[in-house]
C-alpha cells in the first residue's frame, strides 16, 4: 500500500479524499508519495491526520482575548466524541449511547 492509498483509507471515516488532495496532504506533510509505506510512515500520517482535523473541523466556539481560556459547546463535543467513534468503526449499544449522552431511536412498531 503506497503513502496514498493509506492517506485515502485514513480519510474513509469522514468521506471521500480525491487523488489530487491525497497528493497535496502528503506534499504539504512531508510524506514520500512513492512506495510501500511502512509502520512508522503510518503512525505520522495518522497523527497528521488527526493533527489537521482538530485545527480545521473540530474547535472551540470560543477562545477568551489571552488565549487561556477556551470554551466547547455540548453539540460540539458530541460531534468529537462520534467522529472518533467512527474512525476506529466503533458503533455504540445503546446503554452506552445514553451514557455519552447520544440520542438513540428504537424500533417500537412490534410492541402492541
Amino acid at each position: 500500500m503506497t503513502s496514498l492509498d493509506y492517506i485515502k483509507q485514513r480519510f474513509s471515516y469522514i468521506g471521500e479524499i480525491s487523488d489530487a488532495g491525497a497528493s497535496d496532504f502528503a506534499i504539504d506533510f512531508g510524506f514520500e508519495t512513492e512506495g510501500e509505506v511502512t509502520d512508522e510512515e503510518k503512525k505520522a500520517i495518522s497523527g497528521s491526520i488527526s493533527e489537521f482535523l482538530n485545527k480545521n473541523i473540530l474547535h472551540p466556539t470560543s477562545i477568551d482575548e489571552s488565549g487561556f481560556s477556551t470554551s466547547w459547546s455540548a453539540d460540539s463535543i458530541k460531534n468529537s466524541s462520534l467522529l472518533m467513534l467512527r474512525k476506529y468503526g466503533i458503533t455504540l449499544n445503546d446503554e452506552a449511547s445514553v451514557l455519552v449522552g447520544l440520542s438513540t431511536i428504537k424500533d417500537a412498531s412490534n410492541l402492541w
